[in-house]
């Protein structure tokens, strides 16, 4: 995961008008993105939580379609896949080529 973030962050400073990713009707820019992550980790750091925490607080901000995926298992299985998109790049990330989410 501190890859992905790491790469969120770096796009986000070269690109941050590029769409990072979409799903349904939500679209968002590694820009708008990382900001939304940024914001969450000063909350997650006095709370104790990890920086993980703060991405997927980040990322339901940024796509509020996401938590209207009825149960758990689909909307981690869905969350799952939108992080396999974001590391698509990374060494050891998804291989599979370019795909659309959702």
């Amino acid at each position: 995961m501190t890859d992905v973030l790491n790469d969120i962050q770096r796009r986000a400073q070269v690109t941050p008008r590029l769409t990072a990713v979409r799903f349904g009707d939500d679209v968002v820019t590694y820009g708008a993105l990382d900001e939304s992550i940024s914001s969450y980790e000063s909350v997650m750091d006095r709370h104790g939580l990890s920086r993980d925490a703060a991405f997927h607080a980040g990322l339901l901000h940024c796509m509020p379609s996401l938590t209207r995926i009825d149960g758990t298992t689909e909307r981690n299985r869905v969350v799952g896949e939108v992080v396999a998109w974001l590391g698509r790049d990374i060494e050891g990330g998804a291989d599979n080529g370019l795909r659309a989410v959702g």
